[in-house]
């Protein structure tokens, strides 16, 4: 077993971080996993590029605790064909006063590693033309979407909504996805996106500086993806990223959205885990039910009377308009299966609020 011998400052918890830092190599190396030790804790540690490459199926290399048992720790390490690391703590891990909690060591520990979700819903919001505007005019813009963002995200808690978001910029947008996983939580975050769409239409509706509002594409998807931190010196993240299928399906997606369009992957998501599968109409039905149950809804201080959240299709011959999917080609000719989405709102007052394009106007292959 390799050692490393560290001393701890009075913190505890700060020379743990530090020492997991040191291990990180400046991002080259992902923590796997770690278990308590009798001298304080094991790591096992891989170079960032071989972990995707390694030829093994185990689901504990990137999905769930990175606090492992015995037993799985040492198939992890063999699997990897790596030597777990011994790091000497002068505070122990435990439960006990003085001790450093074993949930805090593993949310540190979690900044430092790579992993893996199945199932996570994703919004990539993307500015049309936005290489054409001037730099004073692509910061108006970006400010624009984050405070829109945020007025949402707020929006959302204070109506019950379990959403914590993340974001990384992709230059001329943003992939937003929700901190929190699970099926419910997928809901929630559409329901905040819906009210994102919301937001913006409003702030375009106000704004005094018509160049301040970008025209936007908007795509969804639900799907896997990998995710890893940009961890600081001396503790916090300078930033999150993901990528992986699902990020992978809107980015093409949006290659095919018209200006103002918001498009929906069509996806299978299942309801638990080892449940029955959701489609992506199922889903949104759920979302609108959601929706109404929210209670009262204030954009900037006004109510509205309703706010719906559909996918589009042809006039039946019934006269209802039942959800079409759509097959779009992305610039490599690959195919694609999707929604076409709308949000109507009626503010109380006011006139309506509509986002997205109608099913007549979409792109189509």
């Amino acid at each position: 077993m390799q050692g490393e011998e560290r001393s701890s400052d009075s913190a505890g918890y700060g020379e743990i971080y530090n020492v997991l830092f040191d291990l990180w190599r400046f991002g080259s190396n992902a923590l796997v996993g770690w278990r308590p030790s009798r001298l304080g804790i094991e790591v096992i540690t891989v170079p960032k590029v071989r972990l995707f490459f390694a030829d093994t199926a185990n689901p504990r290399i990137f999905a769930g605790s990175r606090q492992m048992g015995g037993h799985t720790f040492d198939m992890v390490a063999q699997e990897l064909d790596v030597q777990p690391i011994e790091i000497r703590l002068d505070q122990a891990i435990g439960t006990e006063p003085g001790e450093a909690h074993p949930d805090r060591v593993d949310e540190l520990f979690a900044a430092f590693a790579v992993t893996q979700t199945q199932h996570r819903a994703v919004l990539l919001i993307d500015i049309v033309g936005f290489s054409h505007r001037s730099p004073a005019e692509q910061a108006a813009q970006l400010a624009t979407l984050e405070f829109a963002i945020n007025l949402a995200e707020e929006l959302s808690r204070k109506r019950g909504l379990r959403v914590e978001l993340a974001r990384t910029t992709t230059g001329d947008g943003f992939y937003v996805w929700n901190r929190l996983k699970g099926f419910t939580e997928d809901i929630d975050f559409f329901c905040c996106f819906a009210l994102f769409v919301m937001m913006f239409k409003t702030l375009e509706r106000t704004s005094r500086i018509s160049a301040a509002i970008p025209e936007l594409r908007l795509c969804l998807g639900i799907g896997s993806h990998f995710q890893y931190g940009q961890p600081r010196a001396g503790g916090g993240l300078a930033g999150e990223f993901i990528v992986g299928n699902v990020t992978i399906e809107v980015a093409r997606l949006i290659g095919a959205a018209k200006a103002g369009q918001i498009l929906v992957g069509d996806f299978r998501r299942p309801i638990s885990e080892g449940g029955a599968l959701c489609g992506t109409e199922v889903f949104l039905a759920a979302v609108s039910e959601r929706i109404a149950g929210l209670g009262e809804i204030r954009l900037l201080n006004v109510p509205l009377d309703r706010l719906a959240f559909y996918l589009t299709g042809p006039r039946a011959v019934d006269g209802s308009y039942p959800p079409q999917a759509i097959t779009v080609h992305d610039k490599h000719g690959f195919q694609h299966r999707c929604f076409n989405a709308k949000l109507n709102a009626h503010p109380l007052g006011a006139e309506p609020i509509f986002g997205g394009l109608q099913h007549t106007d979409m792109a189509e292959a």
